[in-house]
């Protein structure tokens, strides 16, 4: 019986140690949107993720983009369920090229129309990133920015997480 239980206790630790560890450089590319095979809510899967989430807002994302204009982003997550928070975005555009995102801040990187957060922000009623996002030279809408933030409870596992999706669409509808 002891035996037993000891394996059961090995077994449990190292489930959550994969858990834990099954994305260490953060989340896969394209993630925010919830519709993928590999989106933020198939980890962090505890609590049902909020769609269409009030909690995230994207301030100066034009209706209508200008060709090549750089746009300068702040990304606002607002949950009071949150100790330490994380974003992604990834824009996308049927056929056609949907912009390139930037920053400067640390703890964000980028690879194109995708960006995220690298490390957890410390969540002091609401956290806020700046990004900026280069509009393409040829514009096609729509494009869709497809945005998901993590209300993790900061244990650095994806257990006990609440991930929040929330889409924005130009032109605006």
């Amino acid at each position: 019986m002891r035996a037993a239980f000891s394996h059961l206790v090995l077994f449990t630790a190292a489930l959550a140690a994969s858990v834990a560890g099954a994305y260490p450089d953060g989340a896969p590319w394209g993630a925010a949107n919830p519709s993928t095979a590999e989106h933020c809510a198939s980890c962090h899967y505890d609590y049902d993720a909020v769609q269409d989430s009030d909690a995230i807002s994207i301030d100066g994302l034009p209706d209508n983009p200008v060709p090549d204009t750089v746009y300068d982003l702040i990304v606002r997550f607002s949950a009071p369920d949150a100790a330490t928070s994380g974003f992604q975005i990834v824009a996308q555009a049927e056929d056609h090229d949907a912009g390139v995102f930037s920053g400067d801040t640390p703890g964000i990187e980028f690879i194109g129309a995708a960006i995220r957060s690298t490390k957890p922000a410390e969540y002091f009623d609401g956290v806020s990133w700046v990004i900026r996002w280069r509009a393409p030279s040829s514009i096609m809408l729509p494009i869709v920015f497809f945005v998901a933030a993590s209300a993790s409870n900061d244990d650095g596992s994806p257990l006990g997480d609440t991930i929040h999706y929330r889409s924005f669409k130009m032109p605006a509808e």
